[in-house]
């Protein structure tokens, strides 16, 4: 640990020694030979080195906007916790679905909690198809709140039952459907965008140009 460190702080000595040389170069030749799209990567290289001489000081989750990627630097680490990819690159959305259509609610290269969107969905179900008679989502959902805005809102649901009530033989079934809906249709659309509409492996650059690919999908 203390090799790493010691190497990191070196790096980022002599990354900033070489920043200070080139920006005196431009000073004296009034930027001379760079064109808008170079000015633009070294001010990227300049935040970035900034943010990791801010993270030899302090942990990584007091830093925002953490700069990941030189060509891309609107990407963020979205960390997943999956086995095999912990942490993901690229943009996170939020998706709707209502008997088999599909609709973007957020679409985001900053990471963000999608359980709070809940009662927000339920509200643009409500303005577009009307009132929710039945919700399937993924059990990250199922916070106290949701359960709650959801019993008050008569909308039946997927979640696992708390407490002594149990269910009865039809709303067991009913539940076992919903999520085999959610499971099947919406887990299938994600598969589908990849393999046949382009979004498994995004071929263009720029945050604009990569959320349009995105929303063509």
């Amino acid at each position: 640990f203390k090799e790493t460190l010691r190497r990191r702080k070196a790096l980022v000595y002599l990354l900033n020694k070489g920043i200070c040389q080139l920006q005196n170069v431009l000073d004296k030749n009034r930027g001379a030979g760079l064109d808008l799209k170079d000015f633009a990567r070294f001010g990227v290289i300049k935040k970035g080195c900034q943010q990791q001489g801010f993270l030899l000081d302090n942990p990584p989750s007091k830093l925002k906007d953490r700069i990941v990627s030189l060509h891309k630097p609107y990407l963020r680490p979205i960390v997943r916790r999956k086995e095999k990819k912990p942490v993901e690159f690229g943009a996170k959305a939020h998706v709707l679905q209502v008997d088999g259509l599909t609709f973007i609610d957020k679409l985001d290269f900053n990471a963000f909690n999608e359980c709070t969107r809940l009662k927000l969905s339920v509200a643009k179900h409500k303005r577009f198809f009307g009132p929710t008679r039945q919700l399937g989502a993924d059990r990250i959902y199922a916070t106290n709140k949701n359960r709650v805005f959801c019993t008050g809102k008569k909308i039946f649901t997927c979640f696992p039952k708390k407490g002594p009530k149990k269910l009865s033989k039809a709303e067991k079934t009913l539940s076992s459907e919903i999520s085999k809906q959610r499971a099947t249709v919406m887990e299938g659309v994600f598969g589908t965008n990849k393999n046949y509409y382009g979004l498994g492996k995004i071929k263009v650059k720029g945050e604009k140009r990569e959320k349009l690919m995105i929303f063509f999908g």
